[in-house]
Protein backbone atom coordinates (compact mmCIF):
# COMPACT_ATOMS: atom_id res chain seq x y z
CA UNK A 1 0.00 0.00 0.00
CA UNK A 2 1.95 3.07 -1.31
CA UNK A 3 0.90 7.19 -0.79
CA UNK A 4 3.95 9.15 -0.64
CA UNK A 5 2.57 12.68 -1.96
CA UNK A 6 3.99 16.17 -0.81
CA UNK A 7 1.37 18.44 -0.16
CA UNK A 8 3.55 21.23 1.33
CA UNK A 9 3.77 24.56 -1.04
CA UNK A 10 5.57 27.23 -0.74
CA UNK A 11 4.45 31.50 -0.12
CA UNK A 12 7.68 33.77 -0.85
CA UNK A 13 7.29 36.86 1.38
CA UNK A 14 9.91 39.34 -0.54
CA UNK A 15 10.36 43.09 0.71
CA UNK A 16 12.71 45.41 -1.49
CA UNK A 17 15.29 47.02 -0.23
CA UNK A 18 15.63 50.81 -0.53
CA UNK A 19 18.61 52.25 -2.32
CA UNK A 20 19.66 54.28 -4.68
CA UNK A 21 22.72 55.14 -7.34
CA UNK A 22 23.58 58.94 -5.90
CA UNK A 23 22.98 58.91 -1.85
CA UNK A 24 23.86 55.70 0.29
CA UNK A 25 20.80 54.66 2.37
CA UNK A 26 21.20 54.21 5.99
CA UNK A 27 17.63 53.06 6.53
CA UNK A 28 17.46 49.84 7.88
CA UNK A 29 17.07 46.71 5.48
CA UNK A 30 14.22 44.22 5.90
CA UNK A 31 14.91 41.12 6.31
CA UNK A 32 15.74 38.39 3.11
CA UNK A 33 12.83 36.87 1.81
CA UNK A 34 11.76 33.55 3.26
CA UNK A 35 9.50 30.74 2.38
CA UNK A 36 6.76 29.90 4.77
CA UNK A 37 5.04 26.95 4.54
CA UNK A 38 1.62 26.23 3.59
CA UNK A 39 0.69 23.84 5.84
CA UNK A 40 2.22 22.27 9.62
CA UNK A 41 3.07 19.12 8.94
CA UNK A 42 2.04 16.48 11.80
CA UNK A 43 3.02 12.77 11.61
CA UNK A 44 1.02 10.43 13.25
CA UNK A 45 2.81 6.72 13.26
CA UNK A 46 0.61 3.21 13.86
CA UNK A 47 1.70 -0.04 15.45
CA UNK A 48 -1.27 -2.83 15.86
CA UNK A 49 -3.06 -1.07 17.67
CA UNK A 50 -1.49 2.19 19.27
CA UNK A 51 -0.84 5.71 17.82
CA UNK A 52 2.07 8.04 18.05
CA UNK A 53 1.59 11.85 17.60
CA UNK A 54 2.38 14.86 18.92
CA UNK A 55 0.67 16.05 22.37
CA UNK A 56 -0.22 19.62 21.26
CA UNK A 57 -0.27 21.23 18.11
CA UNK A 58 -1.06 25.18 16.75
CA UNK A 59 -4.56 25.36 15.15
CA UNK A 60 -4.51 26.41 11.52
CA UNK A 61 -4.15 24.28 8.38
CA UNK A 62 -1.92 21.28 8.95
CA UNK A 63 -0.92 18.43 6.50
CA UNK A 64 -1.63 14.99 8.30
CA UNK A 65 1.08 12.37 7.42
CA UNK A 66 0.58 9.05 8.24
CA UNK A 67 2.83 6.13 7.81
CA UNK A 68 1.60 2.03 9.13
CA UNK A 69 4.44 0.09 11.19
CA UNK A 70 1.57 -2.54 12.07
CA UNK A 71 0.83 -5.11 10.09
CA UNK A 72 -3.21 -4.39 10.00
CA UNK A 73 -5.14 -1.61 7.94
CA UNK A 74 -5.78 1.72 9.59
CA UNK A 75 -6.79 5.13 9.78
CA UNK A 76 -6.15 8.32 11.52
CA UNK A 77 -9.69 10.30 12.38
CA UNK A 78 -9.38 13.24 14.50
CA UNK A 79 -12.43 13.52 16.76
CA UNK A 80 -13.25 17.20 18.37
CA UNK A 81 -14.64 16.71 21.74
CA UNK A 82 -16.16 20.08 23.48
CA UNK A 83 -18.48 20.81 26.31
CA UNK A 84 -15.16 19.98 28.74
CA UNK A 85 -15.42 16.37 27.83
CA UNK A 86 -12.08 14.14 27.66
CA UNK A 87 -11.37 10.96 25.41
CA UNK A 88 -12.75 8.64 28.62
CA UNK A 89 -16.11 10.15 28.20
CA UNK A 90 -15.69 9.26 24.67
CA UNK A 91 -14.35 5.69 24.58
CA UNK A 92 -18.16 4.31 25.80
CA UNK A 93 -19.87 6.54 23.67
CA UNK A 94 -17.80 5.08 20.84
CA UNK A 95 -18.61 1.56 21.82
CA UNK A 96 -22.29 1.98 21.42
CA UNK A 97 -24.45 1.13 18.55
CA UNK A 98 -25.18 4.86 18.27
CA UNK A 99 -24.37 8.26 15.97
CA UNK A 100 -21.70 10.33 17.85
CA UNK A 101 -22.95 13.04 20.16
CA UNK A 102 -23.47 16.38 19.91
CA UNK A 103 -20.39 17.13 21.36
CA UNK A 104 -17.79 14.79 18.96
CA UNK A 105 -17.01 15.72 16.00
CA UNK A 106 -15.75 14.29 12.86
CA UNK A 107 -12.68 15.67 11.45
CA UNK A 108 -11.83 13.85 9.15
CA UNK A 109 -7.98 12.30 8.85
CA UNK A 110 -5.49 9.96 6.50
CA UNK A 111 -6.48 6.39 5.42
CA UNK A 112 -4.40 3.78 6.03
CA UNK A 113 -0.18 5.43 5.16
CA UNK A 114 -1.50 8.83 3.70
CA UNK A 115 -1.89 12.20 3.87
CA UNK A 116 -4.66 14.31 4.78
CA UNK A 117 -4.84 18.48 4.85
CA UNK A 118 -7.11 19.92 6.85
CA UNK A 119 -7.82 23.27 8.60
CA UNK A 120 -8.46 22.40 12.49
CA UNK A 121 -9.86 25.03 14.96
CA UNK A 122 -8.89 25.50 18.35
CA UNK A 123 -9.57 22.79 20.48
CA UNK A 124 -9.37 19.14 22.50
CA UNK A 125 -9.43 16.27 20.01
CA UNK A 126 -8.93 12.64 20.11
CA UNK A 127 -7.26 10.46 16.95
CA UNK A 128 -10.01 7.35 16.83
CA UNK A 129 -9.10 4.25 14.59
CA UNK A 130 -12.02 2.55 13.13
CA UNK A 131 -11.32 0.03 10.76
CA UNK A 132 -11.83 -3.74 12.32
CA UNK A 133 -9.11 -5.43 13.16
CA UNK A 134 -8.25 -8.99 11.55
CA UNK A 135 -10.38 -10.99 14.12
CA UNK A 136 -13.77 -8.30 13.25
CA UNK A 137 -12.49 -5.98 16.62
CA UNK A 138 -12.32 -2.45 15.70
CA UNK A 139 -9.44 -1.14 16.71
CA UNK A 140 -10.43 2.19 18.89
CA UNK A 141 -11.86 -1.41 21.77
CA UNK A 142 -7.89 -2.47 21.60
CA UNK A 143 -6.72 0.83 22.70
CA UNK A 144 -6.06 2.24 19.40
CA UNK A 145 -7.34 5.79 20.62
CA UNK A 146 -5.28 9.14 21.76
CA UNK A 147 -5.81 12.94 23.26
CA UNK A 148 -4.45 15.88 21.43
CA UNK A 149 -4.50 19.42 22.12
CA UNK A 150 -4.92 22.18 19.47
CA UNK A 151 -4.54 25.18 19.52
CA UNK A 152 -4.80 28.44 20.95
CA UNK A 153 -1.59 29.37 18.94
CA UNK A 154 -2.54 29.75 15.21
CA UNK A 155 0.10 29.28 12.35
CA UNK A 156 -0.30 31.11 9.41
CA UNK A 157 -1.40 28.59 6.01
CA UNK A 158 -3.29 28.28 2.94
CA UNK A 159 -5.03 24.83 1.74
CA UNK A 160 -3.52 23.65 -1.68
CA UNK A 161 -5.07 24.22 -4.77
CA UNK A 162 -6.89 21.21 -5.88
CA UNK A 163 -7.94 20.28 -9.19
CA UNK A 164 -10.85 17.93 -8.55
CA UNK A 165 -13.95 18.32 -5.93
CA UNK A 166 -15.55 15.61 -4.58
CA UNK A 167 -18.56 15.90 -2.51
CA UNK A 168 -20.50 13.11 -0.59
CA UNK A 169 -23.79 13.04 0.05
CA UNK A 170 -26.29 9.84 1.47
CA UNK A 171 -25.12 7.82 -0.17
CA UNK A 172 -22.93 8.98 -2.88
CA UNK A 173 -20.20 10.84 -3.99
CA UNK A 174 -20.52 13.61 -6.78
CA UNK A 175 -17.07 14.59 -8.46
CA UNK A 176 -16.75 17.67 -10.14
CA UNK A 177 -14.57 15.58 -13.24
CA UNK A 178 -13.78 12.70 -13.77
CA UNK A 179 -11.35 10.95 -12.30
CA UNK A 180 -7.96 10.45 -14.33
CA UNK A 181 -4.55 8.79 -14.18
CA UNK A 182 -1.91 10.93 -12.66
CA UNK A 183 -1.34 13.53 -9.94
CA UNK A 184 -5.08 14.43 -8.53
CA UNK A 185 -5.72 16.78 -5.61
CA UNK A 186 -9.10 16.48 -4.45
CA UNK A 187 -10.81 18.80 -2.40
CA UNK A 188 -13.54 16.73 -0.34
CA UNK A 189 -16.63 17.96 1.29
CA UNK A 190 -19.32 16.12 3.17
CA UNK A 191 -22.50 18.23 2.12
CA UNK A 192 -24.61 20.04 5.62
CA UNK A 193 -27.75 18.01 5.03
CA UNK A 194 -25.91 14.59 4.94
CA UNK A 195 -24.48 11.96 7.66
CA UNK A 196 -20.83 11.99 8.55
CA UNK A 197 -19.18 10.14 5.52
CA UNK A 198 -15.89 9.45 4.25
CA UNK A 199 -13.83 9.13 0.99
CA UNK A 200 -11.96 5.82 0.75
CA UNK A 201 -10.13 4.67 -2.09
CA UNK A 202 -9.70 0.80 -2.58
CA UNK A 203 -7.33 -0.39 -5.74
CA UNK A 204 -8.27 -4.10 -6.17
CA UNK A 205 -5.42 -6.52 -7.19
CA UNK A 206 -5.64 -8.98 -9.98
CA UNK A 207 -8.29 -10.96 -9.87
CA UNK A 208 -10.47 -9.03 -7.49
CA UNK A 209 -13.59 -7.61 -7.98
CA UNK A 210 -16.23 -5.53 -6.12
CA UNK A 211 -18.17 -8.11 -4.98
CA UNK A 212 -15.14 -9.46 -2.98
CA UNK A 213 -14.70 -6.02 -1.39
CA UNK A 214 -18.83 -5.89 -0.53
CA UNK A 215 -18.21 -9.55 1.04
CA UNK A 216 -15.52 -8.06 3.04
CA UNK A 217 -17.74 -5.12 4.12
CA UNK A 218 -20.44 -7.51 5.05
CA UNK A 219 -18.10 -9.39 6.97
CA UNK A 220 -14.96 -7.59 7.90
CA UNK A 221 -13.00 -10.16 8.94
CA UNK A 222 -9.27 -10.69 8.00
CA UNK A 223 -7.38 -7.38 5.64
CA UNK A 224 -9.45 -6.57 3.17
CA UNK A 225 -9.11 -7.69 -0.60
CA UNK A 226 -7.66 -4.51 -1.67
CA UNK A 227 -4.01 -3.47 -3.39
CA UNK A 228 -4.41 0.02 -2.15
CA UNK A 229 -6.03 1.95 0.30
CA UNK A 230 -5.75 5.89 0.23
CA UNK A 231 -8.25 8.79 0.98
CA UNK A 232 -10.17 10.92 3.85
CA UNK A 233 -11.27 9.01 7.03
CA UNK A 234 -14.65 9.50 8.22
CA UNK A 235 -15.62 13.48 8.59
CA UNK A 236 -18.54 15.44 9.73
CA UNK A 237 -21.55 17.14 7.38
CA UNK A 238 -20.43 20.46 6.49
CA UNK A 239 -16.17 19.87 6.44
CA UNK A 240 -13.91 19.72 4.40
CA UNK A 241 -10.16 18.50 4.04
CA UNK A 242 -8.00 17.39 1.08
CA UNK A 243 -6.63 14.56 -0.49
CA UNK A 244 -3.40 14.27 -2.71
CA UNK A 245 -3.06 10.81 -4.65
CA UNK A 246 -1.20 9.39 -7.43
CA UNK A 247 -3.58 7.00 -9.38
CA UNK A 248 -2.17 4.40 -11.59
CA UNK A 249 -3.90 2.10 -13.74
CA UNK A 250 -5.80 -0.44 -12.58
CA UNK A 251 -9.30 -0.85 -11.12
CA UNK A 252 -10.68 1.35 -8.45
CA UNK A 253 -13.64 1.15 -5.60
CA UNK A 254 -14.76 3.84 -4.09
CA UNK A 255 -16.45 3.07 -0.51
CA UNK A 256 -18.25 4.56 2.52
CA UNK A 257 -17.91 2.26 5.43
CA UNK A 258 -19.21 4.93 8.14
CA UNK A 259 -22.65 3.02 10.09
CA UNK A 260 -25.81 4.81 9.19
CA UNK A 261 -27.59 6.81 11.49
CA UNK A 262 -31.01 4.10 11.41
CA UNK A 263 -29.70 0.90 10.97
CA UNK A 264 -25.84 0.94 11.63
CA UNK A 265 -24.75 -0.53 8.82
CA UNK A 266 -21.92 0.52 6.39
CA UNK A 267 -22.98 3.44 3.78
CA UNK A 268 -21.54 0.97 1.37
CA UNK A 269 -24.27 -1.38 2.41
CA UNK A 270 -26.79 1.13 1.38
CA UNK A 271 -25.17 1.95 -2.27
CA UNK A 272 -22.16 4.05 -1.35
CA UNK A 273 -19.91 2.00 -3.95
CA UNK A 274 -18.28 3.11 -7.27
CA UNK A 275 -16.42 1.48 -9.00
CA UNK A 276 -14.14 2.83 -12.36
CA UNK A 277 -10.92 1.79 -14.31
CA UNK A 278 -8.12 3.89 -14.93
CA UNK A 279 -6.39 2.13 -18.40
Amino acid sequence: MTFRPSLLVGLCLALPAVATAQVKDSTPKPPPARRTPATRSITVTYTDNAFAAPDVVPAGVSTITAINQGKELHQAVLVRIDSGRTMQDLLPVLKAPAPLPGWAKLYGGPQNSGVAVMNLPAGNYVWVCFIPSVDGIPHYAKGMVRAMKVGPARIAASAPAPDLTVTMTDYTWTLSKPITRGHHVMRVVVDIKAQPHEFMIVRLPAGKTVQDVMAWVAHPVGLPPAETIEGIAPMQPGTVAYSSVDFKPGHYVLLCLVPDAKDGKAHALHGMVKEFTLQ
